[in-house]
């Protein structure tokens, strides 16, 4: 991840080249929440210190001529007008995965030097690496707390947070792995996609819904297909606190999941592959080893009726027999509702109101 000037530290993951924090100190009073969500696709600066050597120190007014900050609409509308008119910041240590950028600001009306005391920023410097490196060090190991989320890593899924526009800001290290695979979910211009067109409009409509609602944040699941045969992903979305996010913006979680022994809900599973509420309740049953003629007692309806619905379910699920439904059913993938807990977000189960 990356971080940049002091009065704004920015977290960035490499893999999706967003940002997912963003921290504010002395007199900067630029909104966490509008650099998120506008200003730091925007950010000019940003780049070439992420290009710099290691170690060396870039001033934003020596670096972006004049001509071009006095039109830039990132250094007038967020920079300027929220406190700051110059920036010191340099490259402290970047991974495969991750980078750290640390600066210092210059404040509007500061004629001064700039900065003030090179000796002591040179002192500085030393500790300051080896704070960037402890940082890198603790998220790569799986330490989450800058994105408030808890060991998320725990998690058998892969979990993955996007802004409501299904911009990539974290991922625990099962679901970076999943977007590295990119057999079925990817990123492309930062934005999480699936391999075929429909679904990744289905996927951005669910993360809209989870993140930004008109009524009310929801959760749901669907689908998505993977290269060379393999079966399909099961991948839920649920809405995620934006207090607990520690981004200032509402956020969706992506748990892409892996097998396990228990079994897909009802209304899951209704929503999977289309079918009744009557339709997933029979499935289920049989996936238990229940007996037609027990289920008939069971559901208090006709045998006819069963088999007027097993035709449906077999046909809906694109399978030809019971058995080739019971292994369909049995091998989707379940997320265990108390590990999602572990990130505060609101369980698929439940289609809760706004928090």
């Amino acid at each position: 991840m990356l971080a940049w000037p002091l009065p704004l530290n920015l977290l960035v993951n490499k893999l999706s080249g967003q940002v997912s924090t963003v921290a504010r100190w002395g007199s900067f009073t630029g909104s966490s929440a509008d650099y998120l969500t506008y200003y730091g696709k925007i950010d000019a600066f940003r780049p070439l210190l992420e290009k710099a050597a290691s170690g060396s120190l870039l001033r934003l007014t020596e670096h972006l001529p004049q001509k071009m900050l006095r039109h830039d609409e990132w250094y007038n509308d967020y920079i300027l007008k929220n406190g700051s008119c110059d920036s010191l910041g340099g490259k402290f240590c970047e991974t495969l995965s991750h980078a750290v950028i640390v600066g210092l600001h210059r404040t509007n009306g500061d004629n001064g030097p700039f900065p003030r005391n090179p000796e002591g920023l040179q002192a500085l410097i030393g500790p300051l690496r080896s704070a960037a490196r402890l940082n890198v060090g603790l998220i790569e190991s799986g330490y989450r707390a800058p994105m408030g989320f808890g060991r998320i890593d725990d998690l058998s899924a892969g979990a993955i947070f996007t802004d409501g526009l299904g911009r990539v800001i974290d991922t625990n290290r099962a679901g970076e792995e999943i977007l590295r695979a990119g057999d079925a979910l990817t990123i492309h211009e930062g934005q999480i996609s699936a391999r075929r067109n429909f679904e990744t409009a289905k996927l951005l409509s669910l993360i809209a819904n989870a993140a930004v609602p008109e009524k009310g944040p929801s959760a749901g699941c669907m689908l998505v297909a993977r290269d060379g045969g393999l079966p399909a992903l099961i991948v839920r979305v649920a809405p995620v606190r934006a207090g607990r996010a520690g981004s200032g913006i509402p956020l969706a979680l992506i748990l892409v999941s892996t097998p396990s022994e228990n079994l897909v809900s009802e209304r899951e599973l209704a929503e999977l592959y289309g079918l009744s509420p009557a339709e997933s309740r029979l499935a289920l049953a049989l996936v238990r080893g229940r007996r037609m003629t027990e289920i008939v007692a069971d559901f208090g309806v006709q045998i006819t009726t069963l088999r007027t619905q097993l035709s449906a379910i077999l046909r809906k699920c694109e399978v030809e027999r019971q058995s080739d439904l019971v292994r369909l059913i049995a091998t989707i993938p379940v997320v265990n509702p108390q590990a999602v807990s572990v990130a505060e977000a609101t369980p698929p189960e439940h289609h809760a109101s706004a928090k």
